[in-house]
Formats: C-alpha cells, sequence, structure tokens
C-alpha cells in the first residue's frame, strides 16, 4: 500500500537519493518543483509504503507524452538504486540519454517498470533485468500507433540481442517489446515461451530483422490473451503455435507478408474479439471460418487481394462495429451487420447500406471508386462513444443529387465526385451540427443556398469548382465560426456583399475565377487575419480591386506559367544539393532529422491538445 500522506514519515537517506536524481535531471517546466523540504512522500510522483515509510513508488513520467519540450533530460542517476524498496517505476516519454542502466536490475520488490520512449537509446537492453523475479509489467517500447493506426511514431531504440533472460521472469503478465530490434541471431520464441503467465505479447515491429516465426506447436502461452506481431515483413503462413492460444482475445497481424490459407484453428479461437489481417499479401477467397467468431468487434482484412464473394454469414456476426474489406478483389453483396459503428469499404454500397447508417458515428468511403446514388445520411449521436461523427465520401464517383444535407454530422467531405442539381434547402427541421462542409469538385448548380447561413458553426467551407451561379448572400456574414472559405471557380455574379467584413475569423478566403464585379467593400478591412490579391490590404503595401485583377488577368495566365517555371527548376536543383550535403556532412545529416522530428512530434502535440479542448 502506498501513500502521499503527511501521516507517513519520509526515510531520510532515501530523501537524499531523490534529491540526488534531481540534481543529475535538466527539468525544464519544473516538474519536480515539489521536491523540496523533508517530507518525500508527498512530493509529486513519489508514493511511500504506509506501513515503514520507505519509497514504493516512483513516477517520473513526462505529463505531455508527446512533446520534446516538456521532457526531462538528463542521466538517471546511479543514486536510484538507493531505493531498494520500489515497485513500481516509470520513466517513460522522456529523453534520458544513453544505455538502459544496468543497476534497474537490482531492485528485488519490483513488479511495474515503464521505460518506453524514456531515450535510453544506445547499447542493447541489459540483461540484468532478468533479476527481476516479481516482475509483472514491462513495457520498453520505442514505437507508438496513434490514431487508430494512421500515426507512427518511432524513438530510437537499443537492440535486443539475447532474449534468455526474459525466461527468469516467471511473474511477468505484460510484455512490451514494440520498436526494439531483436537481431537475426536471437531466438526469442522459446525464452518468451516459457513465461506461463503471460497475458501480453507486443512485439510490433520487432523481428522485422528476422522476417519470420517458428512453425512448431507452443505449450506454454496458453494464457496469452493479446498478440501483436504487425509492421514486421514476417514472410510466412499462419504459424501453426497459434493454435495453443486457446484464450485469446486480439491477434494483431498487419503490414508483414503473411500469405496461404487462413488455418481452420482460427475460426475456433472463440473468445477473438480483434482480427487484424491488413496489408498481408493473402490472396484466397475470404474465409467463411472467421464467420464462427462469435465475440468478434473488430476486423480489417483491407490491403489484401481476397477475392470472391463475401461470406453470406458475415451476418451472424452480432457484436461486430468495425469492418474493413477495403482494397481487395470482393465481389457480390455485403450482409447485413446490425451493429457496425465504422465501414471501411472499397466496392459498390450494399443493398442494406442505408438501413444502418443511423447506428454509425464514423464513416470514410473516400478514395475509392465507390458509384451510384448518393446514400441519405443520418446520423444518430445519442451513442457518445465517439465524439465527432464524420462521412467521408470523396474522391468516389457518385452521382445524382443531394435531397437534404446529413443530420448530425461534424465533418462532410463530398469533394470529387459527379454529384449535380442545387445545394439543399435546409428548413430547420433538421439537427445540422456541421463544422466542415467540402462540397468541391462536383456539378452542383444554382445559388448558394441563404438557409446555409443558419448554421453558424460552419468553420469551413468549401464550394468551389462547381456551377454555382448568382449573387453571393448578404447572410454570409453571419456565418460567424468561419475561418475558411472556398467560392473559387464557379459562375458567381454581383458585387461582393460588405457583411463579409462581420467574418473575423477568417483566415483564408477565395473568391477568383467567378463573374464578380465592382470593387472590393472596406469593411473588408476589419479581416485583419488576410492579406494579398484580390483584398485591398496587400502583403506587399500595394492596393488591388476586382476591376484590377481582372484587366490583368491574362497577362498573369503568362507570368505565372514562367514563375512556376522557374520554381520547378530551381527546387530541383536545390533539393538535389540538400541531398548531396546530407549524404556527406553526417553532422548536418542528424541535425536535419532531428528538426523534422521534433517538428512532427510538435504538430501532433498540438492537434492532441486541440482536440482534448474540444473535446472538454
Amino acid at each position: 500500500m502506498t501513500t502521499t500522506s503527511s501521516n507517513v514519515t519520509c526515510i531520510e537517506g532515501e530523501r537524499r537519493s531523490l534529491l540526488a536524481i534531481k540534481h543529475k535531471i535538466t527539468d525544464r517546466f519544473n516538474h519536480l518543483s515539489t521536491w523540496s523540504g523533508v517530507e518525500c512522500c508527498e512530493w509529486r510522483g513519489v508514493g511511500c509504503d504506509t506501513r515503514n515509510g520507505h519509497v514504493v513508488k516512483l513516477d517520473l513520467r513526462s505529463p505531455v507524452s508527446l512533446e520534446y519540450q516538456k521532457r526531462l533530460e538528463g542521466k538517471l542517476s546511479p543514486c536510484l538504486q538507493n531505493l531498494k524498496h520500489l515497485r513500481y517505476l516509470d520513466l517513460s516519454m522522456n529523453d534520458f540519454s544513453g544505455k538502459i542502466p544496468e543497476f534497474l536490475g537490482s531492485f528485488e520488490s519490483l513488479e511495474y517498470l515503464n521505460l518506453s520512449g524514456s531515450g535510453f537509446s544506445e547499447g542493447v537492453v541489459p540483461h540484468h533485468l532478468g533479476n527481476l523475479s516479481k516482475l509483472q509489467v514491462l513495457d520498453i517500447r520505442s514505437i507508438f500507433i496513434m490514431n487508430s493506426g494512421e500515426t507512427v511514431w518511432t524513438l530510437q531504440a537499443p537492440i535486443v540481442d539475447d532474449l534468455r533472460w526474459v525466461s527468469s521472469l516467471s511473474s511477468l503478465r505484460y510484455l512490451d517489446l514494440s520498436g526494439i530490434a531483436i537481431s537475426d541471431h536471437t531466438d526469442w520464441f522459446h525464452p518468451l515461451n516459457l513465461l506461463p503467465s503471460l497475458l501480453t505479447l507486443n512485439l510490433a515491429s520487432s523481428l522485422y530483422m528476422i522476417h519470420k516465426t517458428p512453425s512448431l506447436k507452443s505449450e506454454n502461452f496458453t494464457s496469452l490473451n493479446s498478440l501483436d506481431l504487425s509492421m514486421n515483413d514476417i514472410n510466412s503462413t499462419i504459424p501453426l503455435w497459434l493454435s495453443n492460444l486457446t484464450s485469446l482475445m486480439h491477434l494483431n497481424l498487419h503490414d508483414n507478408n503473411f500469405h496461404g490459407k487462413i488455418p481452420d484453428f482460427i475460426g475456433m479461437l472463440s473468445p477473438l474479439a480483434s482480427i487484424d489481417l491488413a496489408s498481408n499479401v493473402f490472396e484466397i477467397l475470404m474465409p467463411d471460418l472467421l464467420c464462427n467468431l462469435s465475440s468478434l468487434v473488430h476486423l480489417d482484412l483491407s490491403y489484401n487481394k481476397f477475392y470472391g464473394a463475401v461470406p453470406s454469414n458475415l451476418g451472424l456476426l452480432s457484436r461486430l462495429e468495425y469492418l474493413n474489406l477495403g482494397y481487395n478483389k470482393l465481389s457480390g453483396n455485403i450482409p447485413m451487420v446490425s451493429n457496425l459503428v465504422r465501414l471501411d469499404l472499397s466496392s459498390t454500397l450494399p443493398e442494406w447500406f442505408e438501413s444502418i447508417l443511423s447506428d454509425i458515428l464514423y464513416l470514410d468511403l473516400s478514395n475509392n471508386q465507390i458509384g451510384g446514388k448518393m446514400p441519405l445520411v443520418h446520423f444518430d449521436t445519442s451513442d457518445q462513444r465517439l465524439y465527432e461523427t464524420s462521412l467521408k465520401m470523396n474522391s468516389n464517383k457518385f452521382e445524382g443529387t443531394i435531397a437534404a444535407f446529413p443530420s448530425n454530422v461534424n465533418l462532410l467531405d463530398l469533394s470529387d465526385n459527379l454529384l449535380s442539381g442545387e445545394l439543399p434547402q435546409t428548413d430547420g427541421s433538421t439537427n445540422l451540427n456541421l463544422n466542415v462542409v467540402n462540397l468541391s469538385k462536383n456539378r452542383f448548380t444554382g445559388n448558394i443556398p441563404i438557409d446555409l447561413c443558419r448554421v453558424r458553426g460552419i468553420q469551413v467551407l468549401n464550394l468551389s469548382q462547381n456551377k454555382l451561379s448568382g449573387r453571393l448572400p448578404e447572410c454570409l456574414g453571419n456565418m460567424s465560426s468561419l475561418e475558411s472559405m472556398d467560392l473559387s471557380n464557379n459562375t458567381i455574379t454581383g458585387l461582393v456583399p460588405s457583411s463579409l467584413g462581420s467574418l473575423t475569423g477568417l483566415v483564408t478566403l477565395h473568391l477568383h475565377n467567378n463573374i464578380l464585379e465592382g470593387n472590393l467593400p472596406l469593411s473588408l478591412q476589419h479581416l485583419t487575419r488576410l492579406c494579398g490579391p484580390p483584398l485591398s490590404r496587400s502583403c506587399k503595401g500595394d492596393n488591388s480591386s476586382y476591376e484590377h485583377v481582372s484587366k490583368v488577368e491574362a497577362q498573369n495566365d503568362d507570368e505565372e506559367f514562367w514563375l512556376y517555371a522557374g520554381m520547378g527548376a530551381g527546387f530541383v536543383f536545390g533539393f538535389v544539393g540538400l541531398l548531396g550535403s546530407l549524404h556527406f556532412i553526417r553532422r548536418w545529416r542528424v541535425a536535419y532529422f532531428e528538426m523534422l522530428e521534433k517538428f512532427y512530434t510538435s504538430i501532433l502535440v498540438n492537434l492532441a491538445c486541440l482536440w482534448r479542448t474540444c473535446v472538454s
């Protein structure tokens, strides 16, 4: 039992050890600001035993896990080993340097050790960790998968040159070595097979130097309920030893080179709730044995070469919520699955599609060749499992008209299709929660509906590259949340309404290639976040208007051609010069890619923080 209460007196020797640890650490954001005074049991991240006051928990995990600037840096002091009674140690998501310290194997009572993303990137994982006989959780991963698998973030990490030490961890229940390269001569299977209590084994992007798994049958893996072998380029059939994992609930084999038949024993692993076989090279009929798995919630077979008809008994999977069959060669009708929340396809829509749309909260059919009539979509948001409802059907061949805007949808993207007719009116009877509306690159005609101005939550409105006509509605100025509006490449006429000057949050505004007339209204001077043609406020300090732009438009076309031609040549020579410098000058190369990694990480963090802010 641990506590941070003042009822427990801090042991002086352990307090001094904690201060020595702090002294070696660079703490730019004062995460350890509470580490002062005599009662170390009250310090942030420190937990003490309620009976004897010994420090049994030390949690130094960075509060913002993906932001380099807010991490602890420096070296880990050897004084840490003076905290001999530690049961819980978390050093994850920091920027410590050097190797994983060997003295971490000296904590006889340690049950939890998390070194994931800790910054230790040199050498090998120390064999001394095999001395932690009471350890139940060991997390050393250096790869992090976010946004439902769309983003993979990888850090530098040590390698594993031997795994025999793992077999000594008889109490281990959770092991994550994702992103930790296991060298090609290492026997990884047999040591792990000697762990009778292991429940979770994650080896994503760890076996890519080996490219294979043993074909023998396992005897001790019976307790395993979650296995991740993804992103390893394993080139084999599905291994026989999986047949003994009778308690398996989650199986992730995506992004490998598995091929051949899906073995019959997969259909007999009745506890399976999640199977991911995406991005392999299966070139067979879609197996109906998967339809025997009544507990299945998540099934991903995308990016393979499955062909033939979808098994009719797929509809028996009453618990299935996620189904992805995209980028295969399947044909025929897809049986109705009643509880789907997310559906990804790359073919024609099934006959029952519209009947289940009210139960789906996220639908992405983009970038396929799906044709036919656009289905009528109205999402039911009574189920709050997802915070944002999205409808992405862009870049297909849907045709016909839109009868109404879909209700309860936050993000609507129907761009790059063959849709036509007038944009639908909104009579106020439907629940429109639209934040993003992208209907560009279609064949819509008629006026911009005035009722669209009533949807005050729209932040992005893109109606460009259609055949819209008529005048810009004065009420567009009432859309106070607008940050981006693109109405370019239509046949809109008349004056630019002065009400647009009320859109003070506008960051981008595109009205070019229409038949607008007159000068820009003076009210646009209030749009302080905009500059440049065709606005009167130019980024270069000159003045312009629509009248001026129309006179020089033909001249600008020729000038822009040579401008872009010169830019293209300059880019080629500059890019080749950059690559040459990076190739021959190692110091530049290291600095360049470190800069890219930090920039990319910063973007991810800002998006994550924005998402959490919006959710809260």
